[in-house]
This record gives C-alpha cells, structure tokens and sequence, in this order.
C-alpha cells in the first residue's frame, strides 16, 4: 500500500473559523491496542479526570464580523449569546472538536456511573430523563461526525501468534490535524466566566423550542 500523500487535500474546511489559522497536517500512528495505557482510560481518578477536562473544556470569543463569515445571518444575530461588556462583550462559542470531546467524556463518565453518579458531572444529578436524553445527544453527535469525517484510512488483518482466526491490526498511520496547535490557539483565545455571569443584551431574542426538547435544567 502506497504511503498517504504529505498534504493534506482540502483540509481546511469551507466553512468559516477564527481557529482554521491554527490547522496544521501531521501524520499519527494510532494505538488500537485493546489494552494500550493511556491518560485517558482507566478506573476513575483525579489524574485521569484532569487529563480529560485539559482537553475537553474551552470556551472562546467571536466577534461580530467572525460570527458573520460563519455562515450566521444577520437576523441571526439577536439569538446568539454574548460575553458582558465588561469583558468585551464578544459572542460564546466553542469548537465543535472541543464538544466532541465532552461527549466521548460524558459517555465515559456515565460507563463509571456509580463514581461519577454520585460525585461529579452535574448533569447527572437531574432526571433520567435528562440523562438518558444528554447521552443520546452525544452518541448522535459522534455519529454524525464520523460519518461526515469518513475516514477512508484501510484496516489490515494479521494472524496472530495464539489465535484461529486473522485479527483487524488498528494500529494505522492516519493524516490528521495538530491537536496541540489547535488547542493552544483555543487556549490563547478562551475566556473562563461562570454561566450565572452571561448577561442577555436588551436586543438578545429566543429561539422557539424546539417540539419534543427536553430542558437541560430540569429537575
């Protein structure tokens, strides 16, 4: 099989965003080893709670005109959520990688749910209901996300010292994005204010609900 080309074909996306100056190739050998170690798995611990929420916890700020190049229309705009003036008064938003990440997070969480049931993500302190709704929300998103994402990389089947049958061998080299790049820019351009803090504007409008929604804060 032929080595993936150095560049990466339209890799910056379409689609408007501050953070697309940030986007840079590298090639990355992934580990598919059922029982590879990493920071990121594991029983619960702080270490591993920690290594989580440095990736999977970042708001930024966009301005008016960014908000715009995204695709937003200007009667839009009265729906979309700012930052106080005391703090520039900028548009909430985060990256949708970053979202993705809270969701695998979330799922995780909720496979230890008799840790993390009890101690941590607040969200699962509210209704079953809400619950159940949160983790189908992130299970959708990652589906829709794999499937528009498609990676094409092929998986090679070996045979195995020990075993009957070939194994799929998911240790592949993938052309990916510099996450740590990205990141960092997220962190360069993140602001940390609690939700209480997020004022509306006099011009701020609702969005009708949706039939069927399920309130995130329901009790």
């Amino acid at each position: 099989m032929r080595t993936p080309s150095t560049q990466l074909i339209n890799d910056t996306p379409n689609i408007y965003s501050p953070a697309n100056v940030a986007v840079e190739p590298v090639f990355i050998r992934f580990n598919g080893s059922l029982d590879f170690p990493s920071i990121y798995r594991g029983p619960p611990s702080p270490e591993i709670d920690a290594a989580w929420n440095g990736i999977a916890n970042n708001l930024t700020q966009m301005t008016r005109e960014e908000i715009l190049k995204g695709g937003t229309s200007e009667a839009e705009l009265p729906w979309k959520a700012r930052y106080p003036e005391k703090i520039g008064g900028q548009y909430i938003g985060f990256m949708e990688a970053i979202h993705q990440l809270h969701c695998v997070n979330f799922l995780r969480q909720a496979s230890w749910w008799e840790y993390y049931g009890s101690i941590q993500e607040p969200v699962f302190q509210t209704t079953p209901r809400v619950v159940r709704a949160h983790i189908d929300h992130c299970i959708e998103m990652i589906r829709q996300n794999i499937m528009c994402r498609a990676d094409t990389t092929m998986i090679s089947w070996y045979w195995v010292q020990g075993e009957t049958t070939p194994l799929p061998n998911f240790n592949t080299r993938h052309r990916c994005r510099n996450f740590d790049k990205i990141w960092d820019w997220s962190i360069k351009n993140s602001i940390h204010l609690a939700e209480t803090e997020v004022a509306r504007s006099p011009d701020s409008v609702d969005l009708p609900r949706p039939q069927g929604h399920v309130h995130v804060h329901e009790e």
